[in-house]
């Protein structure tokens, strides 16, 4: 059977893999300011990028795609985060 520090692991994990865009995982984790926040960064990653191609902007373009590239990361070295938790429970 799964210890609790490893299931914490994969529902943490699943709500990342699901829920990236709105912050899933730190709503389940309890951090529902960090939750907003990345809301807030996605729809202005969104609307930047929406923005761009509408008024045709190539620099806004490139500071969205730079901005969504640095979620992009920050999605996963969270997923690399939180498998590593789920590597370390004991047995």
């Amino acid at each position: 059977m799964l210890r609790k520090k490893e299931k914490k692991a994969i529902t943490s994990t699943i709500a990342l893999l699901i829920g990236w865009p709105v912050g899933l995982d730190q709503f389940l984790e309890g951090q529902n300011s960090e939750g907003v926040k990345i809301i807030i960064g996605w729809l202005f990653v969104i609307i930047s990028f929406i923005g761009a191609i509408a008024f045709n902007e190539p620099s806004v373009l490139i500071f969205s795609f730079l901005a969504g590239f640095v979620g992009i990361i920050g999605v996963f070295s969270k997923l690399v985060s939180k498998l590593k938790a789920f590597e370390e429970g004991e047995d």
